[in-house]
């Protein structure tokens, strides 16, 4: 079996962008925040870039490709838990919800080389920094962009509650 690739926090690249922000401390795993109904009217509220630490319900908006020790199955569980935890009702719904999300972001993770340090801007995961071990002619297999990339639930967002 092959160890699973995850997104965690990362505080590398923090500051490229005048807009970026870091309130997780430690390569905490991360899901996506759902851009809320503010952020999508041009707003400035930053969901649109944020992901979510799993743990702490914290948001930074850059993210590190690792491999971890986890199987699907628990990693499943991880974001249900975080789920639960962020004070959602936990129901058969949810469960579905948390798997798909698991799946969708490992799915995403696995086409990038460890150490790739990626951004949020809106629907689009984009690279911000590939692994200094990786060379030009190994780039050009991965993928730059991720499209549609929404979570399928919706995390509170502190300026539109």
């Amino acid at each position: 079996m092959h160890p699973l690739k995850v997104f965690v926090a990362t505080s590398r690249t923090q500051g490229h962008r005048d807009t970026d922000f870091a309130h997780i401390d430690g390569p905490e795993l991360v899901a996506l925040t759902r851009i809320c109904d503010q952020d999508r009217a041009g707003s400035g509220y930053r969901c649109g870039r944020a992901f979510t630490g799993l743990s702490s319900g914290k948001f930074t908006t850059t993210a590190e490709i690792v491999e971890c020790d986890l199987t699907l199955v628990q990693y499943r569980n991880v974001v249900h838990r975080s789920l639960v935890a962020a004070g959602f009702d936990d129901d058969p719904e949810l469960r579905r919800a948390a798997e798909s999300s698991a799946d969708e972001m490992a799915r995403i993770a696995a086409g990038w080389p460890v150490g790739t340090v990626v951004e949020r801007l809106g629907a689009d995961i984009v690279v911000r920094v590939w692994p200094t071990s990786s060379n030009s002619d190994e780039r050009g297999q991965w993928h730059r962009h991720q499209r549609h990339v929404l979570a399928v639930f919706r995390i509170r967002c502190e300026h539109c509650e």
